[in-house]
């Protein structure tokens, strides 16, 4: 599969300052410009930054009872 999977973590002391939106918004564009078509990621449920990825863009399409597998569509 041609798709690449993402991950990024934060210390929390750099956590809801933006830095993780504007990582994640450097990491797709860098990827958008490669020519890829979607990314992935899988994040915990619990995981605080669920909302970024979704406000983001990105869209689950499989979940178990501890994660989401994420999907984000380049356009």
């Amino acid at each position: 599969d041609e798709t690449p999977s993402l991950a990024i973590s934060l210390y929390e002391e750099y956590r809801r300052l933006g830095l993780g939106t504007a990582l994640m918004k450097e990491m797709l564009q860098f990827l958008k410009d490669k020519g890829y078509k979607q990314t992935s990621l899988s994040v915990q449920k619990a995981n605080y930054a669920v909302n970024m990825y979704r406000k983001l863009g990105f869209k689950a399409v499989k979940e178990n009872e501890e994660e989401y597998i994420m999907v984000y569509q380049f356009r």
